[in-house]
C-alpha cells in the first residue's frame, strides 16, 4: 500500500536513471470503476511542469521509476474530466456513505493491481496531518490510519476546477433525513449540485429536512420548472411552507408551473396560518360510504394508484350528506374483521375532532389525550371532512428542535 503524501516532491526517474524532475500530482479519471486507475503523472522540473502517462509509469515506491527513457516533456495542459489527487482530493471533503456524514481527505491510498496503480481508500485521521507535518524517517513508524474504502465514498464534482461527470446515484441509498444533514453542511454551491442529482421524489423527500435558509436559496437558485417537479412531490402542507419561505414573486412563478390539481392543494393549504391545523393536515386518506363492508373497504384501498402513507384508518362518510363523517375504521379492526361485516360494526363514532383554524398545538394535544394516531379535521361551518392531523405532524410541531431541520448542521469528521 502507498500513500500520496509519501511519493509526491520525490525523484522521477527514467529507465536510464536520468533525473526528469519531482513527481507534483497524479491524475486519475472518475468513471463508472470502482477504484480509479492513475491516467499519468504531472513531474515538474524546475518551473516547467509536463504529463507522463501511467503507461510509462514501472513503480511509485521510493522514487517514481519509467519503463522508458524517451518521455515528451511538452508543458503539462489540464482537460476536462480529469482529478488531480494532491490537488482536488487531498485535504478536500469527500462524503462518506457508509457512515454518512462529511469527512476531510488528510491522504489518499493507492496499490496495484495486475500492474495498474489505482486509488483504493482516504485516510481521514489526524495522524496523517502528524505525518505530513513530521520528518519522513518517522512517517513509518506512526499507527492508526483511520481508512474508508474509495468505493464508499462520494466526490464532489465541483472540488476540482474543470467539468467532471461524476454519478450521485449511490447517494440516493442514504436517509433523505441522513442526506439532508448532508447537504445543510456543504457549501451552497455543493449542495446544488447534489440536488440537482437526485429524482424530483429524492430531491422532495431531501429538501423537506433541510434547513429553511438552505432549501429557499437552492429552490430560488434552479430552474423553475425542476422547482415545480420538486414540490409537487412534496406533501401539499410542506410544499406551502416552502413557497411561504421563498421570494413572493419566485414562489408564484413555480406555483403556476405546478400541475393544476397539486397546485390546487397547496392554495388549500395556503389559505390557513402556518401554525394551524388547516396547513398541518394532509388531505391523503380513504373514505368510503357508511353503507359499505369490510371488504368493500379493504378493495377500495387496494384500487388505488396510490395509497397513503401512512395509512392509518379508514373515514367513513354519512350516507345523506357526502363529506360529512360519521366515523372511522382503524386499520388493525378492518384487517381483523370477516370481509362480510358492515362497517358500522366495526367502526367508532365518537370520533375526537379539530377545525382547520385551531392552533396545531391544539391539534397535537387531542392526539396525545386520546391516544391516537390521526385526527381529522372539520370545516367550522359544513363540518365536512377536510383532511387529517397524523402523529407525525404532531411531533413536527411539539418536538421542533429534533423533527425539523433548522439551521446548518456542520458535522465533518
Amino acid at each position: 500500500m502507498l500513500f500520496i503524501t509519501s511519493i509526491v516532491d520525490r525523484p522521477v526517474q527514467a529507465k536510464s536513471g536520468e533525473l526528469l524532475g519531482k513527481l507534483e500530482d497524479l491524475i486519475v479519471r472518475m468513471g463508472d470503476e470502482r477504484y480509479p486507475p492513475i491516467a499519468g503523472l504531472v513531474v515538474r522540473d524546475g518551473r516547467r511542469r509536463f504529463f507522463v502517462p501511467a503507461s510509462q509509469l514501472q513503480d511509485l515506491n521510493g522514487a517514481t521509476r519509467l519503463s522508458s527513457s524517451i518521455v515528451d516533456v511538452q508543458s503539462f495542459v489540464r482537460r476536462n474530466g480529469e482529478v488531480l489527487l494532491r490537488r482536488d482530493v487531498l485535504d478536500h471533503q469527500l462524503i462518506d456513505i457508509t457512515g454518512r456524514r462529511i469527512v476531510r481527505v488528510n491522504d489518499v491510498q493507492l496499490t496495484r493491481v495486475d500492474g495498474i496503480f489505482r486509488v483504493v481508500g482516504v485516510d481521514i485521521s489526524a495522524r496523517a496531518l502528524l505525518r505530513r507535518l513530521g520528518p519522513r524517517t518517522l512517517a513509518g513508524r506512526i499507527v492508526g490510519r483511520q481508512i474508508i474504502d474509495w468505493s464508499d465514498v462520494q466526490y464532489l464534482a465541483t472540488t476540482a476546477p474543470v467539468q467532471l461527470k461524476v454519478s450521485y446515484d449511490r447517494l440516493a441509498e442514504l436517509n433523505p433525513v441522513d442526506l439532508a444533514r448532508i447537504v445543510d453542511a456543504l457549501s451552497y454551491r455543493e449542495s446544488a449540485e447534489i440536488v440537482a442529482a437526485l429524482d424530483e421524489e429524492t430531491a422532495a423527500e431531501t429538501l423537506e429536512e433541510v434547513s429553511d435558509e438552505r432549501l429557499a436559496d437552492l429552490l430560488e437558485g434552479m430552474d423553475q420548472e425542476r422547482a415545480a417537479d420538486i414540490l409537487e412531490e412534496m406533501t401539499p402542507a410542506a410544499a406551502a411552507d416552502v413557497l411561504e419561505d421563498l421570494d413572493e414573486e419566485v414562489a408564484e412563478q413555480i406555483l403556476s408551473r405546478m400541475e393544476p390539481e397539486e397546485a390546487a392543494d397547496v392554495q388549500t393549504h395556503l389559505a390557513f396560518d402556518e401554525d394551524s391545523a388547516g396547513r398541518l393536515m394532509t388531505t391523503d386518506f380513504v373514505s368510503v360510504p357508511a353503507s359499505a363492508t369490510v371488504g368493500d373497504a379493504l378493495a377500495a384501498i387496494r384500487s388505488m394508484e396510490e395509497v397513503p402513507d401512512p395509512l392509518l384508518a379508514v373515514y367513513v362518510m354519512a350516507p345523506d350528506d357526502p363529506g360529512a363523517l360519521q366515523g372511522l375504521v382503524r386499520l388493525r379492526n378492518l384487517i381483523l374483521a370477516d370481509p362480510a361485516t358492515p362497517l358500522a360494526e366495526v367502526m367508532d363514532e365518537d370520533v375526537p375532532t379539530v377545525g382547520p383554524h385551531d392552533r396545531a398545538e391544539d391539534a397535537a394535544r387531542v392526539l396525545a389525550e386520546y391516544n391516537l394516531l390521526a385526527v381529522p379535521v372539520l370545516d367550522e361551518e359544513t363540518r365536512k371532512l377536510l383532511g387529517i392531523v397524523t402523529v407525525d405532524d404532531a411531533l413536527a410541531v411539539l418536538l421542533p428542535d429534533v423533527w425539523q431541520r433548522r439551521g446548518a448542521r456542520g458535522f465533518a469528521a
